[in-house]
């Protein structure tokens, strides 16, 4: 019989990954809905008709756990990761900055890592990120520290932390960074998709690794004010995830279209 695609999502009992698995299972995808609430996560799944496994990827015991039973449950790897889960959080303090950077963007970081021997050949890997992530808001020297062409992710991870270090001692405006978590760490989420696809260009599986703007859209995160549909936001995250063998990588995009960062 013919090879069912494996897909992984992560954040998915509601909103952009619940559509997002939703729309993958329609495409013929075997779904993996994944949540740290496991009662709504498991009512997701069973609605949709996915398998659910618990993830909280603030937590690596609970990444490292994941991975384990993926591997035991399905041996023959991994065709799809979408790293979805985040968060956006009201107020602006040291609390809300460690809170935000470590869901996602050390989430996303953490979760790619453990799950990264699992993928099969051809495998594709989505970091959901967001056009509020601009580089333009960040200081011209902070700027060229994101975008040097050397730029490892010990040194990526380390300006992470360095932001929140700076909202903790208050010195965060005078030191380049703008007054919000959620886009530094978007920031970060896409400069992350474009250095695991330069570190990773040899690697004989072939892999394509893209960050994706889903765009403001209406779900409980995004509000009921919103300008786009929970089911156009996630088709710019499925777009992504379904990408030929020659498909980009590397980049990040918005409907299927690159877009500024």
């Amino acid at each position: 019989m013919p090879h069912r695609p494996l897909a992984l999502v992560t954040g998915a009992n509601r909103g952009l990954g619940r559509e997002v698995c939703r729309q993958l299972l329609a495409r013929g995808y075997f779904v993996v809905l994944t949540a740290r609430d496991e009662a709504s996560g498991r009512a997701a799944a069973g609605a949709l008709g996915a398998e659910f496994l618990p993830l909280d990827v603030a937590d690596p015991g609970s990444v490292t756990a994941l991975a384990a039973a993926l591997r035991d449950r399905h041996p023959d790897g991994l065709d799809v990761l979408v790293c979805n889960a985040g968060v956006a959080m009201d107020g602006f303090d040291e609390h809300v900055a460690r809170t935000t950077v470590d869901i996602n963007f050390f989430g996303a970081a953490r979760t790619v890592d453990a799950l990264l021997p699992q993928l099969r050949d051809g495998g594709r890997v989505v970091l959901v990120s967001s056009g509020v992530g601009d580089r333009n808001r960040l200081s011209a020297a902070l700027r060229a520290a994101v975008d040097a062409p050397d730029l490892s992710r010990e040194r990526l991870a380390g300006l992470m932390n360095q932001f929140v270090a700076d909202v903790r001692a208050g010195r965060h405006t005078a030191a380049g960074w703008p007054t919000s978590a959620y886009a530094v760490s978007k920031i970060g989420v896409t400069a992350l998709a474009h250095l695991l696809a330069r570190d990773l260009a040899g690697d004989p599986r072939h892999l394509r690794i893209n960050a994706v703007c889903p765009g403001w859209a209406r779900t409980d995160m995004g509000g009921p004010h919103a300008e786009r549909s929970a089911e156009a936001g996630a088709a710019s995250i499925v777009w992504a995830a379904t990408l030929p063998a020659d498909g980009p990588t590397g980049g990040f995009f918005r409907d299927g279209e690159p877009a500024a960062w």
